[in-house]
C-alpha cells in the first residue's frame, strides 16, 4: 500500500466515489526539511505518490522566504520539469540566474551538466511543481553536487550510494 494511499489515509465519502488514482492536494500529508546550515528547507507534498504514479516523480515545493529548495545540482538521466504555481522565486542555471513567477515552467534535459537550483529572496512562499523521470524504476541516475563535492549514485533498481569526488 502506498504511504499516501487516500483511501487509507482519508476515507471518501458515499458522494465522493472519485478512484484513488485523483488526489487532493489538501489530502496529503506534506514532508517538511530544514538543513538550517544551507540554508535548504520548505515542505514537499507527493502527489505522483498519492495519484499512484509509477515512473513519474510529481511534487508540489513550498520554498519559504530566504531558503533554498535544494542543493545546486544537475542529474545524468533525470529529465526534469517545473512549473511555478504561486509566489516568486529565482532559479540559478549554472552561473545564471532568472526570475520566476506564477505560470512559467522550465525544463532540464538529463546529461546536460549545467546544474540548477530554486530559492526563494522574497516575502512570501514559491509553489512550484515538480516533474521528473523516477531514478531507480529501472532508470539509472547520478546527482552531482558541485558545492558538496559529492555526487549520489541512484541504480535501475533504486539502491542509492553518495559517493565523495575525487579532487581535481
Amino acid at each position: 500500500m502506498s504511504k499516501y494511499d487516500p483511501k487509507a489515509q482519508h476515507p471518501r465519502s458515499a458522494a465522493d466515489p472519485r478512484p484513488a488514482c485523483i488526489a487532493n492536494l489538501a489530502e496529503i500529508e506534506p514532508e517538511t526539511y530544514d538543513r538550517e546550515k544551507d540554508g535548504v528547507a520548505g515542505k514537499s507534498w507527493d502527489i505522483g505518490e498519492a495519484t499512484g504514479a509509477k515512473l513519474l516523480g510529481i511534487d508540489v515545493t513550498e520554498i519559504p522566504p530566504g531558503k533554498k529548495s535544494s542543493h545546486l545540482h544537475s542529474h545524468s538521466h533525470k529529465e526534469e520539469f517545473f512549473y511555478v504555481l504561486e509566489g516568486r522565486c529565482r532559479v540559478r542555471l549554472g552561473n545564471e540566474e532568472h526570475e520566476l513567477r506564477p505560470g512559467d515552467s522550465l525544463a532540464r534535459p538529463a546529461g546536460t551538466g549545467v546544474p540548477h537550483q530554486f530559492h526563494n529572496p522574497y516575502d512570501a512562499p514559491c509553489r512550484v511543481m515538480m516533474l521528473g523521470v523516477q531514478a531507480g524504476k529501472g532508470v539509472e541516475d547520478v546527482v552531482d553536487w558541485p558545492e558538496l563535492n559529492r555526487e549520489l549514485v541512484v541504480d535501475a533498481e533504486g539502491a542509492r550510494k553518495i559517493v565523495r569526488k575525487a579532487n581535481p
